[in-house]
């Protein structure tokens, strides 16, 4: 738990010294985004998050965020019923125009009920990792952004998420060790 208090301190502590150093910049710095396909596809998972532009030179940008991860309560065939809640936080780097690389962090507790193997109960804390490549598409051109309060866009990302850590990883049919998952998403967002 010490390690995860400072993991979140030095988040923070950078995402302040981004901004005495970039004080001087007008723009847009703030937004939030939803995924929207998460509910629909796979299903019952619900994401969102606040970011924070950190500094900009041209396309060059940097964004960090902060957010969360549900899942409520879903049976799985091999696992029984299962549900997971996370706080979300990580680095989006912008290359040109809206092209970005994000590296993502998950910590929170999951849980499985009635379990198909040994019907017990399983709590554990979860830490996920992920890299993601994706597109950031602003849905006005740049004139008329900065003469809005609110700026909308959409993202889509592809990438790949990891199970890093398990505090008491539940047992599960036809599971021979965690793999890399791959995912993709869409965000819909709004920059102010």
């Amino acid at each position: 738990m010490r390690k995860i208090t400072i993991a979140v301190l030095l988040f923070f502590s950078l995402v302040q010294y981004a901004q005495a150093q970039n004080e001087g910049y007008q723009g847009k710095k703030w937004g939030a985004e939803v995924n929207i396909l998460w509910p629909i596809f796979p299903g019952n998972i619900y994401k969102g998050q606040v970011t924070y532009e950190t500094w900009r030179q041209n396309d060059l940008a940097g964004d960090v965020y902060v957010g969360f991860h549900i899942r409520p309560f879903e049976f799985r065939e091999d696992e029984g019923e299962f549900s997971n809640y996370a706080l979300t936080f990580g680095y989006r780097q912008f290359f040109w125009k809206g092209l970005h690389a994000e590296i993502y962090q998950a910590i929170g507790p999951g849980f499985n009920r009635n379990n198909v193997i040994d019907g017990k109960d399983y709590n554990s804390w979860d830490y996920e990792v992920g890299l993601l490549l994706g597109y950031r598409l602003e849905l006005f051109r740049k004139e008329k952004r900065d003469k809005m309060k609110f700026s909308p866009y959409l993202s889509t990302q592809h990438g790949f998420y990891y199970l890093a850590a398990q505090s008491n990883p539940h047992p599960i049919r036809n599971f021979e060790g965690e793999q890399p998952i791959y995912f993709g998403t869409i965000n819909l967002g709004v920059r102010f």
